[in-house]
């Protein structure tokens, strides 16, 4: 399976709970998540109060919960520029470990692009494919004082332009450089 020219488009929604309705407020902690449907259409970014999120999301027919991570309601005066903060980014390729389809497979190799390009992951190694095995990249969280944990990131057999190309398209769409990182 390609990916399309534009493979992650996200539509974001307000900041108000998708399941009550009711406005978020600043300092609040709550779950952000991604929705697709299998129309190909761009995913969703809706949020959830914890509480509403503990009931189940209670999706719309037809679409998938493609992935979800926790963050806080930020002050009006320090909006953060990116829609998803390194640490967002980080949580939601962990949360992707066990993914099968190949979307998410190739979402989550291309955040590992994007966190090593930020500097959370760490290159290792990585292996080719082989028969019926895909590649698989080896890549290390970064930890201060140690260490941090080693990830398998199977590769989905994306070519190097739409590798460029998607990677770009995804930090566009989610303002990852907005801060002015690289």
């Amino acid at each position: 399976m390609a990916l399309s020219s534009a493979p992650y488009d996200i539509i974001r929604t307000q900041d108000v709970c998708a399941q009550t309705g009711r406005a978020l407020e600043v300092g609040e902690e709550h779950i952000a998540a991604l929705i697709e449907s299998p129309d190909d259409e761009p995913l969703i970014r809706v949020l959830y109060t914890l509480e509403a999120w503990s009931n189940g999301p209670n999706l719309p027919p037809g679409t998938s919960l493609f992935g979800f991570w926790k963050r806080t309601v930020p002050d009006a005066n320090d909006q953060p520029k990116q829609l998803v903060s390194e640490d967002e980014m980080f949580d939601l390729f962990e949360q992707l470990e066990e993914a099968t389809e190949h979307k998410q497979l190739a979402f989550r190799y291309l955040l590992a692009l994007i966190l090593m390009r930020k500097k959370k992951l760490i290159y290792e190694r990585s292996t080719p494919p082989a028969k019926d095995q895909p590649g698989v990249l080896v890549v290390r969280q970064r930890q201060k004082g140690g260490q941090g944990p080693l990830f398998e990131v199977i590769d989905p057999g994306l070519d190097d332009d739409t590798i460029a190309q998607a990677t770009e398209e995804l930090g566009q769409v989610m303002n990852l450089d907005a801060d002015g990182g690289a």
